[in-house]
């Protein structure tokens, strides 16, 4: 299978990705993101303000947020702090043994 460079390193393994998925795999990944989306809307466990990877959300209605909590602060005469955290490859740090359990749980409870 042909890989792609995905950064300038090229003696770095992890810059290279592969050029092309078998449809087996893009439909299983489509279904997993389907059923997660479907749990994770269902018990609410995503705060309002998530809009990353959500449906009928955008970095739109981000700024949108937050530009109405900053001018909010304003006219209350308070101060306003942004915290901007981005989560590289956080999927590759957590636990995929807890993240399988939730997954075996969600499925028996759907």
């Amino acid at each position: 299978m042909p890989y792609l460079l995905k950064n300038a390193d090229k003696t770095d393994i992890n810059n290279y990705r592969p050029s092309f998925l078998p449809s087996f795999s893009k439909i299983y990944e489509k279904l997993v993101y389907n059923r997660l989306s479907q749990y994770v809307e269902k018990l609410c466990i995503l705060n309002d303000c998530q809009f990353g990877f959500r449906s009928n959300r955008s970095t739109s209605m981000a700024v949108l947020e937050m530009t109405d909590k900053i001018n909010e602060a304003v006219e209350n005469k308070q101060f306003s702090i942004g915290v901007f955290v981005d989560l590289s490859k956080a999927f590759d740090t957590l636990n995929h043994n807890i993240l399988l359990k939730l997954l075996r749980y969600s499925w028996s409870s759907l």
